[in-house]
């Protein structure tokens, strides 16, 4: 899906991969593969195309048919968070509907590993430890611990950023976000399956 969104969008604006390639510092195979749903795709990498072409991450997601109630079975999970490439943290959409009022997201971090940057958000959010011990640490220094069954709620701001505790032992978690972060900027809808985040 993502793939046939890139390249209706390219070819709207009369562009080549080639100048896509140069705009974007991605190279014009990994393009070609993207749009052909070849390769899987990074959320640094998602985002820079998504500022290129002057778009939301959301519109990569958008008309899916929406029920009225979004069932993940364990099974599905298991199966797009084992395809994450080592090293890197896997996010699970849980629940995709243009109008939701919350942002369920299953997360998976790979020993020794976490979020790089800050996030901010400008409603609340409630974190769930469901394996692993994780370090919570915000914009000002203060960290928090918080192992298996632990959960934590606090606001969007100042800009917090999760790591996993353990240099080995992967964490899982279910973070929920009220309101919706804008599919988090970084995150492909569960219907689909996942956006890996980049840690370098």
């Amino acid at each position: 899906m993502i793939g046939a969104r890139l390249r209706e969008l390219r070819l709207n604006r009369n562009l080549t991969l080639e100048q896509v390639a140069n705009e974007t510092g991605l190279s014009m195979s990994f393009l070609s593969m993207l749009e052909r749903d070849k390769v899987s795709i990074s959320v640094d990498n998602l985002q820079k195309l998504a500022g290129f072409y002057g778009v939301r991450m959301v519109h990569f997601f958008q008309g899916i048919e929406e029920a009225q109630v979004a069932v993940t079975r364990r099974s599905q999970v298991e199966e797009r968070l084992a395809s994450a490439q080592e090293g890197r943290s896997a996010f699970l959409l849980l629940a995709n509907r243009t109008d939701a009022r919350m942002e369920p997201l299953l997360v998976r971090i790979p020993g020794g590993h976490g979020d790089p940057h800050f996030r901010t958000h400008e409603g609340d959010t409630l974190l769930y430890v469901l394996e692993g011990e994780i370090q919570l640490i915000s914009e000002r220094g203060e960290e928090i611990s918080l192992s298996a069954g632990d959960a934590a709620y606090y606001f969007g701001f100042p800009g917090r950023r999760i790591q996993n505790a353990s240099p080995v032992v992967p964490a899982l978690i279910l973070l929920v976000t009220n309101p919706p972060t804008s599919m988090r900027d970084d995150i492909l809808d569960a219907q689909r399956g996942i956006v890996l985040q980049t840690e370098e």
